[in-house]
């Protein structure tokens, strides 16, 4: 067959040109998902099958499969520069297609559905019993190529027909999965994210908006109806108030007492006095601008100065022969690692174990050069498994080495 060459000098070609090159890219995109979740499927599957290449053949007992999956997991977060749920829930998405909905993940493996969709209806069909998989799968290829909204609401659509459970009974289990969670975002700003169920979901809004609009018919009220929320909201949950004054939002016992909580609060000791601007650190959150950490130094109750070396930032005065971390040790380290160090894990330092990186029994001491923490979860797998952690001579941060042998540092500090 004769081709006749493309005119790029015309316009048309061009644009046509250029929508073929994105969606040639598009179906590329999406074969390329699908060849990731397969090969993180099969070598999770491989770990459970054979835990000894993940366990130390001493480990091997009743929970080596859990085990070796954790640390394949890990190990595949490691190397691939994600979450470990990110790689399960893309384990995930392949196995269910591949046993539930094999014409659906046969489509996805040649790039013809996108990999919203590919989720979505993966995160679906596991709620339905075996014999629902078929008929669910017949109904939805039809409109398998929408846009993932439009997908999201047919799919839907089509479980709410098919699905045996009356939707009190589905209530109910959904419900167990409620929860609160907080991301931080820019400029010293962050989220608050609530997973409720619907009724309390309607009652926090209105109660929100019932006491913001109190506040917003006030006279010399110059905040947004947005910005009263979050303020009602906060001061709600806190006892403060955000206006600097005692909480405007009172019930019928009077005012919310003001809740206890100790934040560590790093702020310059030049910058307190006036003399810099350089910025604070609030944990858990990062850099705060001064003004703000100067008024939160003028509420507090008190302060816990911690004199520390200027070159190494160590606690000076600390015994590093006793394991016992003294509490002063503690404190520091917490403001000074964030998170987690296994690379990728994200688990605030508040909430995970302070570790010797190098045994105590095997001649580690217990200083901040030594010490890291670790979430229950890395910290077990580091003694479950054939992962390892040192830290080299001179080295700032330490190395995890995965059981197939990819070496990786720890993440550094955020702020």
């Amino acid at each position: 067959m004769h081709h006749l060459p493309l005119d790029m000098a015309n316009a048309d070609t061009r644009v046509e040109f250029g929508m073929a090159e994105a969606e040639f890219a598009q179906h590329t995109q999406w074969r390329a998902s699908a060849e990731v979740f397969r090969a993180i499927d099969a070598t999770l599957r491989e770990a459970a099958e054979h835990p000894e290449v993940f366990i130390d053949a001493v480990m091997l007992r009743g929970d080596a499969v859990e085990f070796a999956e954790r640390a394949a997991a890990a190990d595949l977060a490691v190397r691939l520069s994600l979450a470990e749920s990110t790689v399960r829930n893309h384990g995930f998405v392949a196995r269910t297609l591949r046993e539930r909905l094999p014409l659906l993940w046969a489509w996805f493996a040649e790039g013809d559905i996108s990999t919203q969709n590919a989720r979505e209806a993966a995160s679906i069909v596991s709620e339905l019993p075996a014999d629902l998989w078929a008929e669910f799968q017949t109904r939805i290829m039809g409109a398998i190529t929408l846009a993932p909204a439009r997908f999201r609401t047919t799919a839907r659509a089509v479980r709410e027909k098919l699905h045996a459970q009356t939707l009190t009974e589905r209530h109910d289990a959904a419900n167990a999965h409620r929860g609160v969670w907080t991301e931080v975002d820019r400029d010293g700003m962050g989220r608050l994210h609530a997973h409720l169920s619907a009724e309390k979901l309607a009652l926090v809004g209105a109660a929100l908006d019932g006491l913001a609009f109190g506040l917003f018919t006030e006279s010399d009220e110059q905040r947004t109806m947005a910005q009263l929320r979050a303020d009602v909201l906060s001061d709600l949950l806190t006892g403060t108030s955000s206006t600097g004054t005692s909480s405007a939002c009172t019930s019928g016992a009077g005012t919310r007492p003001a809740v206890g909580v100790t934040v560590a609060l790093t702020i310059p000791v030049l910058s307190l006095l006036g003399h810099f601007d350089e910025p604070a650190l609030l944990e858990g959150i990062g850099p705060i601008d001064i003004n703000t950490a100067r008024r939160l130094c003028a509420t507090v109750p008190s302060i816990t100065r911690l004199l520390t070396d200027p070159v190494s930032g160590t606690i000076v005065g600390i015994d590093p022969r006793q394991y016992r971390v003294p509490t002063a040790l503690k404190r520091w380290l917490a403001i000074l690692h964030v998170t987690c160090d296994f690379p990728g894990c994200g688990r605030r330092a508040a909430h995970c174990d302070l570790d010797h990186t190098r045994a105590w029994a095997d001649g580690g001491t217990t200083t901040a050069d030594n010490l890291s923490h670790r979430c229950r979860t890395h910290h077990t797998m580091k003694h479950q498994t054939k992962w390892r952690v040192e830290k080299p001579p001179g080295a700032e941060r330490a190395v995890w080495t995965s059981p197939t042998g990819y070496s990786r540092e720890a993440d550094p500090p955020p702020f």
